[in-house]
C-alpha cells in the first residue's frame, strides 16, 4: 500500500465521519425546534417560557450553522482526497489509490 493510498483512505474516512456526525447533529437539533417547549407558564411567569423558547431557537440555529460548516469541511476533505487520487495516477500510472 503506497503512502498516497494510506492518506487517501484516511481522508475519505475522515470526510465520511464528519458528514455522518453533521447529519446526526441536524437530526438531534430538530428536537430543539418547535413552538411547544414543554413548559407552560410556570407560576404565571410567561417571561420564563419566552426566554426558554428564545434560547432553544438560538441553539437550534447554532446547530444548523455548525452542521453546514462541518459539511463544507467534509466536502473539502473529499476534494483533497480526489487530488491524492490524481497524484497517485501521476506517480504510478494506476488510476485507483
Amino acid at each position: 500500500m503506497s503512502d498516497v493510498e494510506v492518506y487517501y483512505h484516511e481522508l475519505t474516512s475522515a470526510a465520511d465521519s464528519i458528514q455522518v456526525r453533521a447529519s446526526d447533529a441536524v437530526l438531534d437539533g430538530a428536537d430543539l425546534q418547535g413552538d411547544d417547549t414543554g413548559v407552560q407558564n410556570p407560576a404565571h411567569r410567561p417571561a420564563l417560557r419566552l426566554e426558554l423558547h428564545r434560547r432553544l431557537t438560538a441553539l437550534h440555529t447554532a446547530v444548523l450553522d455548525r452542521s453546514g460548516a462541518a459539511s463544507a469541511v467534509a466536502g473539502k476533505l473529499s476534494d483533497i482526497a480526489a487530488r491524492y487520487s490524481d497524484l497517485d495516477l501521476e506517480l504510478t500510472g494506476r488510476s485507483e489509490p
